[in-house]
């Protein structure tokens, strides 16, 4: 019989030396983040980019923000193309371990370039996230846990330079000692990750899952992924009644689909994750704190301020109610990257932010000029359908050719019965806020909205089909952010339903 509680003590103590770090660090945010941003700096005053920005002579904060500018991924491309080439001390002076794909907003894929350095910033966020989890929350530690892994669709790839592409497995974050704990806490053996069908890797997943009664505790990104994954299971509480809690994204556009998950699990706790991105380890979860703490130790931070776009304030300078875009400076050589990430400042833990995911501010359809954002559009749909008092399990806005015309269509599932007209009329204003938008609909190039209904279905919901077309179009299943809006055509022909 495994000792759960023992395993899970040790695996704790492995993260006791980074909670404390991270604890000290909350209680001088400023000289913190400085020293953090100084050691990147003149760790890599010798690279491209390094020479580029005379980073030698940085010598403070606001040396570093003068030399250097604001930049997107767009500006690290040909960068990036070098690295995949083989070629050295480009970003970094220390080697590139890997290059991760994501999604972008401008180009099918970015390549994140990972290094050791980024490697231990990610783990001066993970580490004091766990200790608190398993300290203020012990009956997490009683038993076995599900850490979401990702199926292996792809074969092993390099680059042309002889670059990995993708983590050959999700344990990179942990150490040596970790991962032989974790191999022992899972509930689920990790070579299922190697798998690559995705209707295979879900039944096995699921089938080690119900074998071990003593689950308790999982973690995943999405929350439709775990409702996809436990669809066949009518009373999953029943079937894992030790569960404590479960570990998914709950804020921004995954708001909107946590309450499946609270449905499965009436009486388990939810704590929403902090904001992770590829890019880098933002902030992280603390028991008992609203919204999650700004994770010091890992990078160095800045704030664009959403209403004064101009105004760029440091991580002490932020302020309680308000929205910012987030900019990193990292150790794996993005310098003042543009993360497009809002994030919502809601209170302090000391001197350190305690920060909500907002949403996106880059994810944009433009066909004609209209440039809709996923961030405004969430708003401004979450917002028509609190007005008609609908709470749909599923929705989205996305272009469809209707006719002579094209529109953007929103997509419901939904059983409550609704005022279309009325839904159609608040949305079109909201998004009229755009100028953009209502530009385009002025010129007639953007037809008045429309509603797809999308039919019910038990066994196939439209969440499903959501994961299953960003599945099929190489993005890893358990991965999959949560969007309000696509810029993709042929949704109606996606969805079972009708328009009305």
């Amino acid at each position: 019989m495994t000792d759960y509680q023992r395993l899970n003590e040790m695996f704790r103590q492995s993260c006791l030396e980074e909670s404390l770090a991270f604890h000290t660090a909350l209680k001088d945010v400023q000289k913190v983040q400085e020293n953090k941003l100084l050691r990147i700096v003149q760790n890599n005053q010798k690279t491209e980019i390094g020479k580029k920005f005379n980073f030698g002579k940085i010598k403070s904060v606001a040396d570093f923000r003068g030399a250097v500018p604001v930049l997107s991924y767009e500006d690290y491309q040909e960068s990036i193309i070098k690295i995949m080439d083989g070629k050295q001390r480009v970003l970094t002076s220390e080697p590139v371990l890997l290059l991760e794909p994501t999604s972008g907003s401008t180009s099918p894929s970015k390549f994140i370039p990972y290094t050791e350095k980024l490697k231990r910033e990610f783990q001066q966020g993970i580490f004091p996230w766990l200790y608190d989890l398993f300290t203020n929350k012990p009956s997490v530690g009683n038993g076995s846990f599900y850490w979401s892994i990702t199926p292996a669709t792809h074969k092993e790839e390099r680059t042309s330079g002889g670059i990995h592409i993708g983590f050959g497995d999700d344990g990179i974050y942990f150490t040596p000692e970790q991962q032989r704990l974790i191999s022992q806490l899972s509930a689920v053996p990790l070579d299922v990750a190697k798998i690559q069908d995705v209707a295979e890797f879900k039944k096995q997943t699921l089938s080690h899952l119900i074998r071990n009664k003593d689950l308790s505790f999982i973690s995943v990104w999405n929350p439709t992924f775990l409702s996809l994954l436990l669809r066949p299971i009518d009373k999953p509480q029943e079937v894992w009644p030790n569960l404590s809690l479960i570990s998914a994204w709950a804020d921004g556009n995954a708001s909107n689909y946590i309450d499946e998950i609270k449905r499965l699990f009436p009486n388990v706790e939810i704590q929403p994750k902090g904001l992770i991105a590829t890019e880098g380890f933002v902030s992280l979860p603390l028991m008992g704190h609203e919204g999650s703490a700004l994770s010091v130790n890992s990078h160095f931070f800045e704030f664009r301020d959403l209403e004064r776009s101009s105004e760029i304030r440091l991580a002490h300078q932020v302020e309680k109610g308000k929205e910012y875009e987030v900019i990193l400076t990292t150790g794996g050589g993005l310098y003042r990257y543009n993360l497009e990430d809002v994030v919502k400042v809601v209170g302090f833990k000391d001197q350190c932010p305690l920060v909500k995911f907002v949403g996106r501010n880059s994810e944009v359809s433009d066909l004609f000029g209209e440039k809709l954002n996923d961030y405004h559009v969430s708003k401004a749909t979450a917002e028509s359908l609190r007005k008609s008092s609908l709470a749909p399990s599923f929705f989205m806005i996305a272009p469809e050719a209707l006719g002579d015309t094209t529109a953007y269509v929103l997509f419901v599932e939904s059983d409550k019965e609704f005022d279309t007209t009325s839904v159609v009329e608040d949305l079109d204003s909201r998004l009229q806020d755009n100028y953009h938008y209502k530009y385009c609909r002025k010129l007639g190039q953007l037809g008045r909205p429309k509603v797809f209904l999308i039919d019910r279905n038990p066994e196939r919901s439209a969440s499903d089909i959501y994961l299953e077309e960003n599945n099929a179009k190489g993005k890893k299943i358990g991965n999959v952010k949560p969007a309000i809006l696509s810029s993709q055509f042929g949704w109606s022909k996606k969805f079972d339903g009708r328009f009305l």
